[in-house]
């Protein structure tokens, strides 16, 4: 497609969070304004950073949309780049991730061949700090009401994903009181009301750096698990993901949590949620970690 890029009224509103990556953020608008797809425009939403991005964006050339605000976590940058955004749908895409080339332009006639709202999203590409390819993603993706496969695992991420605007505003936007996982829960909640379409091709590329590598904390596995149990208790979870699935979904996270802990040496948490793990899926793995933590207990000069 080549339609002139329609800055009054776009189709498509491409919406960056961005926060202390200046640099990498260059990359990602050069990916965005090389896009086969045109009738798009730019919102770049600034939470706070303090390396000289404002100046890097004035100075860069590129027509963007720029809004700084006081750092407020990503939650609240993403609602506040949907309530800005003026295209009927909505692609997401990180300050240090890249478009694939044609991407606006396939998920635009996904979307655009259905009769009902739906979601857009699609794979990715490994790459380092440098751009190199060191991977893709191997997931299988799905296609339609895709509750339960969502449940067992992160299908969509916010990068490379599109989302029809009135959607995202129906159903309330990301939860400000997670400080990470606020995208997936949005997406467990859109999946019991809307089909979402899987592309066959990578739609971003992912990079992973040292400055972006998701903390591998107890705390952090812990809101995830956070997120599973508050969707499946409190949010209509139930009604779609069998039990079945949901207890070795709990048994596999429990598992990573007392990992976490377990590599802190804190043995007496760990313990705990190596037997949460076994209790709500039999796991021979999990039981005889608990075992080996449980012991670790009693050790002279253990005192965790």
């Amino acid at each position: 497609m080549t339609t002139k890029v329609n800055q009054d009224k776009p189709l498509v509103s491409v919406c960056i969070p961005t926060y202390n990556r200046k640099d990498y953020l260059i990359e990602t608008l050069r990916s965005v304004f090389a896009q086969t797809f045109r009738d798009y425009e730019v919102v770049v939403v600034d939470d706070g950073s303090t390396d000289g991005t404002t100046e890097k964006i004035k100075s860069c050339g590129y027509n963007v949309r720029y809004f700084w605000q006081e750092n407020a976590g990503d939650a609240a940058a993403r609602n506040k780049l949907i309530e800005l955004a003026a295209g009927h749908y909505i692609a997401f895409i990180d300050s240090d991730d890249l478009l694939m080339p044609d991407a606006l332009e396939r998920m635009v006639k996904a979307a655009e061949a259905e009769d009902e709202p739906v979601v857009v999203y699609g794979a990715y590409i490994r790459i380092d700090g440098q751009g190199n390819v060191v991977g893709r993603c191997k997931r299988k993706l799905r296609t339609g009401y895709i509750t339960r496969y969502l449940f067992e695992d992160i299908l969509v991420h916010s990068c490379g994903s599109m989302f029809p605007k009135k959607i995202l505003q129906e159903t309330g936007g990301f939860d400000t009181s997670l400080p990470v996982c606020s995208d997936y829960d949005l997406w467990l909640r859109l999946s019991t009301k809307y089909r979402f379409i899987a592309l066959d091709e990578p739609t971003f590329k992912r990079r992973r750096h040292s400055a972006n590598l998701s903390a591998a904390s107890a705390t952090n596995k812990m809101h995830e698990l956070d997120v599973l149990r508050r969707f499946y208790y409190e949010k209509g979870g139930s009604s779609f993901v069998p039990q079945r699935v949901a207890m070795r979904r709990f048994s596999k996270e429990e598992y990573r949590v007392a990992k976490a802990f377990l590599k802190d040496s804190d043995f007496r948490l760990a313990a705990g949620h190596f037997r949460l793990s076994f209790q709500q899926h039999l796991n021979f793995k999990a039981l005889l970690l608990w075992v080996f933590s449980t012991l670790q207990q009693k050790l002279p000069g253990v005192n965790r």
